[in-house]
């Protein structure tokens, strides 16, 4: 057994002018790269707007959120499937972004959706139309008051979660600054949409972004085009024309117009580098509520959609000055609605009707009840208190008499019973009897936010509610498409992350916005979750990776190794082989780039020199979730009239899987031909892998700079299995994937069960080499 310490010695001995073949290209690049950011119009902006931006934060972690208001997991699946959404569709399938499901809580309305994600408080509103007590007011949280308000008192319960970010067309600005709220209902200003400055700059900027603006015309034109006939058609299906009119603005308007102008902000606050960055699109919304979350209507406007975000995760994974990640979620999907008052009779009708008795008449209506009632959720006020017996009476009549599906009475011991036809009931043990369909995690919450949503200050002396379980569902608003309440499709969005993100759903099979909260704030830093729990594996698999890392340089012009972990992470491996790592070198900060990476990871690490220059070192590491006995570190051959000369060695390392001793072997091979073969040759020799090649597992791996079939690679399978049996599966370079350059061989004691290379865009813009992946099987 030969120690590191002794080749490090012998390597600092011969050491002479470095030949570093990574920093010719690693130049060429940065050149590139320098050039592309100063003709870059988001940088330009940035300068000419002097906007503040987050200085030596590259390799801190940032978090883009963005949300598709109102879409359903339902309908994102069948967009998926119909080639609507085929950016999401290419992160599911290809990038293997795990989708969940997004349980919104109750009420599910964006309001209630955002107080628990942006400041962990659940059910901050009874419904997204409610009777303020404090001021005897009813109004909805489109007010910017009541919205401001309600803000202010969140604050005080919670850390926001945008603090030193950015929102966009939110309810709440989150805790981001004034100048980085835009469009949300508690801060609306336009002055803010692009921070301080004068006419003539915001002129000047808008001039710059002219193929942005012409491009906003040309949808706003086609829009206004098809919305016409599309009005037409609702009109005569004998629809309000007051709506009908307000539809064709909002598609204009919020479907295109403010979804593009989000879209180059959102791409502005990336580049600036701000921690977090919340957009909130809400086309789809508006559109669902007319003719409902299916229609063709509503997934027109899903394309454009998925062009935005796709411009939004390019700008993410491009931002020199923070190491985003990408969330996509919807706060909750929509379900396809009758409309009560146009099928019955207004609510105040069926209400006056139903009253028992002994509640006293009155001149008006107005003066004995109220009603906030907008979507399928609605409350009914008195204004002289009630008994329990007249609110028990007149919540049966409702449900007998009145049609309503579900009726609600907070009772006096702040029990909540659920009356419909099928009788009554206490949650929230009783919601087990109405909802039998729904998971049983999923009812037992249900319960609990219903009583959450009766018990709130704000919340009527009855509710009522448009879904009972069975049946139709029902909204007491003009529209098709509601939500607010418990229908299978309103209360279900959608969670897309990347592989293997921190999110503490409990395996309930849902997530709901405090634990999506509690995940971005871990995500970012500032809290912390119980240690992650590797995916096991049966005794005898074992998944290899080898990657050349390209000293963490990417092809961005970024140097993080924080990146290479995560893509190391994604693929949970359990033996990484890493080559051209940087120790110690000024040009990547002086940092020990293996010892960060298996720090992120929780992996055992050794490191092996290949060149060292002083105190600063090049070369390439094992990781391991498996301790590491280092057997031999060594040079190997190289050729003096190589054409680019350059020192080589190997790393052999020893891995107990459970009772079996594995044999890992790394290296970077040379790049001339006749270099390639000394050193496979001395490798497959007795000196190193020779004498174990038939009586133990040996796993060699690395950036063997050799393609398959040529004479290195045949020498290699003289004694060795690849673990690639298919064509076509190249690893360099990330931009164009021409050739396999990366192998992992294995000896007649392993299985490949799968081989794979990880293309997606942060392992195209991570380095000059694709990872490679094999998941083994130790045979007997």
């Amino acid at each position: 057994m030969q120690g590191s310490s002794a080749v490090v010695n012998s390597l600092r001995a011969k050491v002479g002018v470095e030949s570093d073949s990574i920093q010719m290209f690693a130049d060429i690049e940065s050149f590139f790269h320098k050039l592309r950011r100063k003709l870059n119009r988001n940088e330009w902006a940035i300068r000419h707007l002097k906007m503040p931006v987050s200085e030596g934060t590259a390799e801190e972690p940032g978090l883009l959120l963005i949300q598709i208001d109102g879409f359903g997991r339902g309908e994102l699946e069948r967009a998926m499937a119909k080639g609507r959404m085929p950016f999401l569709a290419k992160l599911h399938q290809q990038s293997r972004y795990e989708l969940n499901t997004f349980y919104s809580g109750l009420p599910s309305t964006t309001p209630a959706v955002q107080a628990e994600l942006h400041y962990g408080v659940k059910a901050a509103v009874p419904s997204f139309s409610f009777l303020d007590r404090a001021t005897g007011e009813i109004g909805s949280m489109f007010e910017p008051e009541r919205a401001k308000a309600l803000e202010k008192q969140l604050e005080s319960q919670g850390e926001p979660l945008l603090k030193g970010g950015s929102s966009w067309s939110n309810i709440y600005s989150g805790g981001a600054t004034d100048a980085e709220s835009h469009f949300c209902i508690s801060n609306v200003s336009l002055k803010n949409l692009f921070h301080e400055g004068h006419a003539g700059a915001s002129f000047v900027f808008w001039l710059f972004q002219l193929p942005s603006v012409l491009r906003i015309l040309g949808l706003v034109v086609v829009e206004l085009s098809i919305g016409l006939w599309d009005a037409i058609w609702g009109l005569l299906q004998r629809q309000y024309v007051y709506l009908e009119v307000g539809m064709l603005l909002s598609r204009m308007c919020v479907g295109v117009a403010m979804r593009e102008v989000l879209t180059i902000g959102g791409r502005l606050d990336l580049a600036r580098g701000l921690p977090i960055v919340h957009l909130n699109f809400l086309g789809y919304d508006e559109m669902s509520h007319r003719r409902g979350p299916d229609s063709g209507f509503a997934h027109w406007s899903l394309p454009g959609i998925d062009a935005a975000i796709a411009q939004l995760y390019r700008e993410a994974h491009r931002s020199q000055r923070r190491d985003y990640q990408v969330w996509i979620f919807s706060d909750h999907g929509q379900e396809h609605s009758r409309s009560f008052e146009a099928e019955f009779d207004l609510l105040k009708n069926v209400v006056t009707a139903c009253l028992p008795p002994t509640v006293p008449e009155a001149a008006e209506d107005e003066d004995r009840f109220s009603i906030a009632a907008m979507g399928p959720v609605g409350h009914i006020y008195f204004k002289e208190p009630l008994t329990e017996a007249e609110k028990q009476a007149l919540a049966r009549e409702l449900v007998r008499k009145g049609s309503l599906p579900v009726v609600l009475h907070l009772q006096a011991d702040q029990s909540v019973k659920w009356y419909d036809t099928r009788g009554e009931v206490v949650l929230p043990a009783g919601i087990e009897e109405r909802l039998e369909d729904y998971p049983e995690a999923l009812r037992s919450l249900i319960g609990v936010d219903l009583e959450r949503l009766c018990r709130h200050e704000n919340a009527g002396d009855l509710v009522i509610l448009g879904y009972s379980g069975q049946g139709a569902s029902w909204t007491f608003a003009p529209e098709r498409g509601s939500h607010a309440g418990l229908a299978p499709h309103e209360i279900r969005g959608f969670l897309l992350t990347p592989p293997v993100t921190r999110i503490p759903s409990g395996g309930q099979g849902f997530v709901r916005p405090g634990e999506l909260r509690a995940a971005a704030l871990h995500a970012l830093g500032r809290e912390s979750l119980p240690k992650f729990e590797a995916r096991t594996r049966h005794h005898t698999e074992l998944r290899v990776m080898t990657y050349n890392t390209h000293s963490c340089l990417g092809t961005d012009g970024r140097i993080s190794p924080r990146r290479i972990a995560r893509i190391i992470s994604q693929e949970q491996p359990d033996i990484v082989a890493l080559q051209e790592l940087d120790h110690g070198r000024r040009r990547s900060r002086g940092e020990d780039q293996a010892t960060i990476i298996a720090d992120l990871l929780g992996y055992h690490v050794v490191f092996c020199p290949t060149v060292v220059v002083g105190e600063e070192r090049y070369g390439h590491a094992i990781l391991s979730r498996f301790p590491i006995e280092t057997i031999k570190v060594a040079e190997l051959p190289t050729h003096a009239r190589s054409i680019w000369p350059e020192r080589r060695s190997a790393l052999w390392s020893r891995i107990s899987l459970h009772d079996v001793q594995v044999n890992v072997v790394t290296t970077h091979l040379g790049l001339s031909s006749r270099e390639r073969q000394a050193q496979i040759k001395a490798l497959l020799g007795e000196d190193w892998l020779g004498s174990v090649l038939e009586s133990e597992p040996v796993i060699l791996c690395g950036d063997l700079n050799c393609r398959p079939g040529g004479p290195t690679y045949r020498m290699a399978m003289e004694r060795l299995s690849d673990t690639v049996s298919v064509p076509n599966l190249h690893t360099f370079s990330t931009m164009k994937p021409l050739v396999r350059l990366d192998h992992i061989f294995t000896t007649k004691h392993f299985a490949c069960e799968r081989i794979s290379v990880v293309r997606n865009h942060l392992t195209r813009v991570s380095s000059d080499h694709l990872p490679l992946v094999a998941d083994l099987v130790l045979e007997a």
